[in-house]
């Protein structure tokens, strides 16, 4: 049953998480300096912190590194802008996580300083921060990696994946820029929303990582005048533009600037969840949690609180986990939950496909085929367990919740649907001084 819910968000490598304190020194060993018993902050040296050297380590290893980072990690992230927020829930396994923030200062050919967060299920744990020290392996790939963050021209962007569309053309096996590095790459070059557009239109962008597991990534960058969705269709990159309009910020055909797991350009051309929506993206994931965030997004605008709230009603564990919302293109995973091919919608019955009628069928009879086992295997697992959250199953939960004030170029984290933040304060993300 872990092949249910196999289609998300982002694939990288490690994850960070973490507070900043104003005297904290560059440290060229990289010991971590401990927030939590699960969260720690490195501030970079930049002295020593060569892109070019992560981003090319990075590609080099798409046949050993990232195809097992791929089987192994999953999620289904959810993100957003209104007012001067910036907002992401990434979803994950359930694990034993530790939490990296990076700073990194400006230097070195880095443009802006930055505060970021990486991420992963297997490289940085617990165990890792306890250690307290970067290994020398890690030094040019983890700052590269960075899910979400902030820099210091008020420029915020985060990452998700999307399930491509059948025929879809990748923007190439080959390229000079990991689709795992655009996060950084933006971080420490951009000005603006519309610089960092260009500059990823300037690369070519590799996929390879994310087409092993059927899906690409795609991009929300925003600052203080714009948002863009940035997504790789046919070959092409696209941008979808969000633009202020009285409290919010919608597309030009009045969409909320809001980004789950299908592409926003098709949402733009055919609106979301109808039928021409999924004729043209059968594996369209993330509707429902994109549906459930808009009916509150007039809400987004007013403070970080509010933001939370939205970030809660989409975290994946206390609401899909606990049965409480039919996210039911969740499944969609082309060829093991439900789709459409030459002879139209289907769903599958173990290793039987069950033709249907339309979307609503194949989604419903998938859901209603597969979940009672999938609850029954969770509960058998892991239902006794005193803390299900941590014990590394093929579940899923959010793993963090980050909040960007892109105003005061601040970042408010939640990590682990607040599992570990007992009070209920977020760790406060700063740049570097």
């Amino acid at each position: 049953m872990r092949k249910l819910f196999q289609i998300f968000c982002v694939i990288i490598p490690v994850f960070v998480t973490s507070s900043c304190a104003k005297d904290n020194p560059i440290h060229t060993d990289y010991k971590m300096q401990l927030k939590q018993p699960n969260t720690a902050v490195v501030l970079w040296n930049p002295s020593d912190y060569d892109f070019d050297k992560g981003n090319t380590a990075i590609l080099e290893k798409y046949g050993e590194m990232e195809k097992q980072i791929l089987k192994e990690n999953a999620g289904a992230c959810s993100s957003w802008r209104n007012g001067s927020f910036h907002g992401r829930n990434l979803d994950w396994y359930q694990a034993d996580y530790g939490c990296l923030i990076i700073q990194m200062p400006k230097g070195n050919g880095v443009k802006h300083a930055s505060v970021a967060l990486v991420n992963s299920n297997k490289t940085v744990t617990q165990d890792f921060i306890k250690a307290g020290k970067i290994s020398d392996e890690l030094k040019s790939v983890l700052p590269c990696t960075a899910v979400d963050g902030i820099n210091d021209a008020g420029v915020a962007i985060n990452i998700n994946i999307v399930p491509h569309q059948p025929g879809d053309k990748y923007i190439g096996e080959e390229g000079d820029l990991s689709s795992q590095c655009v996060v950084r790459y933006v971080l420490d070059n951009a000005g603006s929303a519309a610089e960092a557009v260009d500059l990823i239109g300037k690369r070519k962008v590799r996929q390879a990582i994310v087409n092993i597991a059927g899906d690409q990534t795609h991009y929300m960058i925003s600052d203080k005048d714009r948002t863009a969705v940035v997504e790789f269709v046919k070959g092409v990159m696209k941008v979808t533009w969000f633009d202020k309009k009285g409290d919010g910020w919608y597309s030009q055909n009045s969409n909320p600037a809001i980004m789950t797991n299908f592409y926003d350009y098709a949402g733009e051309q055919y609106g979301v969840g109808t039928d021409a929506f999924y004729n043209a993206h059968p594996t369209a994931m993330g509707v429902e949690r994109w549906n459930t965030i808009k009916d509150q997004y007039s809400t987004a605008s007013a403070n970080v609180n509010a933001n939370l709230a939205i970030a809660k009603s989409v975290w994946y564990f206390k609401n899909l986990m606990a049965d409480k919302k039919l996210w039911l293109s969740e499944n969609a995973v082309a060829g093991v939950g439900y789709g459409k091919d030459a002879d139209g919608w289907y769903y599958m019955s173990g290793e039987t496909r069950i033709p249907c009628e339309d979307v609503k069928a194949a989604q419903q009879g998938y859901w209603d085929t597969a979940m009672e086992a999938y609850w029954a295997a969770y509960d058998k697992e892991y239902g006794n367990k005193p803390d299900p959250h941590v014990e590394g199953n093929g579940f899923w939960e959010t793993s963090h919740t980050v909040i960007y004030d892109i105003e005061n170029k601040v970042g408010y984290l939640y990590p682990f649907e607040n599992a570990y933040s007992t009070d209920g304060t977020p760790v406060e993300l700063r740049l570097p001084e």
